[in-house]
């Protein structure tokens, strides 16, 4: 007897106005809800990725020059343009030696000039001012690379000496146009004469061209 009255309780709720727009409520929303994730996401044609894509060509370079398999002659290659600094600086780059070779570059040009001058017999004015600037080159050179591997080299320690020895015959050349007129070439005097003076320039001479061939070997 219960069930039956349960029955019949459940059926006049169910046919109340307020459940049945409850559950058409419900279900309304439901419905939205799965609209809403139809229309969401993208909806169109996807770009044909394997039509656009290439796969790259392996291109393979080829020297511009072509190779001599006979080459047996070295004196036919150019010689390294070692006098010019944008060569030193730019193609060896960082190597540690390439300031100093462009040091050793300059420097000999400065030999040349004092070679020049005394195989010209300039005059005493001309040769003594090319030995201040040879000398000041080569201070400046002392200053940069002294205690380092390149005070080791060869150059630079010709260098040194030269520098010093052209330095002393300016100073005996300048001493010699101020005391020649007051000084008999005797004892003291024969020191700034003329005979000794030349003799002292030839040794020099030999010596610059030493310098030069060790510069020129060494870069």
């Amino acid at each position: 007897m219960r069930k039956v009255l349960s029955l019949i309780i459940s059926l006049i709720i169910l046919s109340t106005p307020v459940y049945s727009f409850s559950w058409f409520k419900k279900s309304s929303e439901n419905n939205q809800s799965d609209n809403i994730m139809e229309q969401s996401g993208y909806k169109g044609t996807l770009p044909n990725l394997e039509k656009d894509y290439k796969v790259p060509e392996t291109k393979v370079s080829t020297p511009i020059y072509e190779a001599d398999e006979d080459f047996t002659d070295p004196s036919t290659l150019k010689p390294t343009p070692r006098d010019n600094p944008a060569f030193v600086n730019i193609i060896l780059k960082s190597d540690k030696t390439s300031a100093y070779l462009n040091d050793v570059n300059n420097m000999i040009s400065y030999v040349e000039k004092l070679i020049d001058s005394i195989e010209n017999q300039e005059s005493d004015q001309l040769f003594i001012a090319k030995a201040r600037v040879f000398k000041f080159k080569v201070d400046n050179l002392k200053r940069v690379y002294d205690g380092k591997p390149e005070s080791y080299y060869p150059g630079y320690r010709s260098l040194q000496q030269t520098g010093a020895h052209t330095d002393a015959i300016a100073t005996l050349r300048e001493e010699a146009v101020i005391y020649k007129k007051y000084l008999a070439y005797q004892t003291t005097g024969s020191v700034y004469n003329p005979a000794n003076i030349a003799l002292q320039l030839d040794y020099l001479l030999s010596e610059l061209r030493d310098t030069l061939m060790i510069l020129k070997d060494e870069r």
